[in-house]
């Protein structure tokens, strides 16, 4: 039986359709449903990185700026997940690897299901590198589902 689905969203509309797949799954079977969104390190300029190290500060205005975005992007799924029906809702943002962050609390939760977006909002190096989704399908203990 499904007890835990998590989440993993980025702002894109493969992410979108996950959490209406994914909240439709967690209201028929009374599953908690966790959202995550990580903010990638790559996505940090290294002169902000830098400065953040030097300063001795993990309050970067871009770090700030990101993290803002990425708790938004979950006030939107956790809207959309409420209006379907979902009652046990938890979320979080990450920073780190995207693929990693999201299988360690996939293990650490305990989910049994994973439902991601087969696409995120990456770019072409994301593409040619191996996207998120087929890294953690691959890696992760559980069911994986991916939406187009």
């Amino acid at each position: 039986m499904i007890k835990k689905i998590l989440v993993p969203i980025d702002g894109s509309d493969h992410a979108r359709k996950a959490i209406e797949f994914a909240s439709d799954i967690a209201s028929k079977y009374n599953a908690t449903l966790y959202f995550i969104h990580v903010v990638s390190e790559t996505e940090f300029l290294e002169d902000v990185l830098d400065y953040g190290k030097l300063k001795r500060t993990e309050k970067t205005p871009l770090r700030v700026y990101l993290q803002k975005i990425g708790e938004e992007l979950i006030r939107e799924a956790e809207t959309e997940a409420g209006e379907k029906g979902v009652e046990d809702i938890q979320s979080t943002v990450a920073r780190g690897n995207p693929a990693q962050r999201i299988i360690e609390f996939a293990r650490e939760k305990g989910v049994d299901m994973i439902v991601l977006g087969s696409r995120g909002a990456g770019s072409l190096k994301t593409l040619l590198l191996g996207s998120v989704s087929h890294k953690v399908c691959h890696l992760a203990d559980c069911t994986c589902v991916t939406v187009n």
